[in-house]
């Protein structure tokens, strides 16, 4: 049997950006705070923010591995959200391959019968994602890592009028 772990993370944003789209009041911080643990290749976890006006907790699970240069990724995601006046709750299964620096992961919300695929590719500090929702348009991110706990990204969506620039501290433990 492989052994089992368990992680936590928490952090604050300087607003919620979620898919190209910066969500809640305009630029009100995100806190969050995550949860997982993971055996054989299969992680599994909640997390949870404060971040778009409301709570939200997530659910997943994944599993992970890799045959020669070539990564996988199989998932699944339960967003869940406090307020009972509005149900927005949704699920997502995805599949993701990564070859190198270089990924490319699909997600699919079968409920509402749409697609968000994210194409992505790191070099050292700088990351850049390019996602599109056949439901809300495609986004640019690019993210800088200032170091293992800050980072910035500005995103440039078909949603916003404007580039959206997010600040993140986190820590582990």
């Amino acid at each position: 049997p492989s052994a089992l772990s368990l992680e936590g993370s928490a952090g604050i944003s300087t607003s919620y950006l979620w898919r190209g789209a910066e969500l809640g009041t305009g630029g009100s911080p995100a806190f969050w705070a995550d949860a997982s643990g993971s055996a054989a290749g299969v992680t599994y976890g909640v997390w949870v923010t404060s971040g778009d006006s409301q709570t939200e907790y997530d659910l997943y699970a994944d599993y992970s591995g890799s045959m020669g240069d070539i990564g996988y990724s199989i998932g699944y995601v339960d967003y869940n959200y406090a307020d009972e006046m509005v149900d927005d709750d949704f699920e997502e299964t995805y599949v993701g391959l990564s070859f190198g620096p270089a990924s490319v992961t699909v997600y699919d919300n079968s409920d509402a019968d749409t697609q968000y695929t994210v194409v992505g590719y790191d070099a050292g500090a700088f990351s850049i994602a390019y996602g599109d929702d056949d439901a809300a348009g495609s986004h640019t991110d690019v993210t800088y890592a200032i170091n293992d706990s800050l980072s910035l990204t500005v995103s440039d969506s078909d949603q916003a009028d404007e580039l959206i620039v997010v600040g993140s501290y986190s820590i582990s433990f």
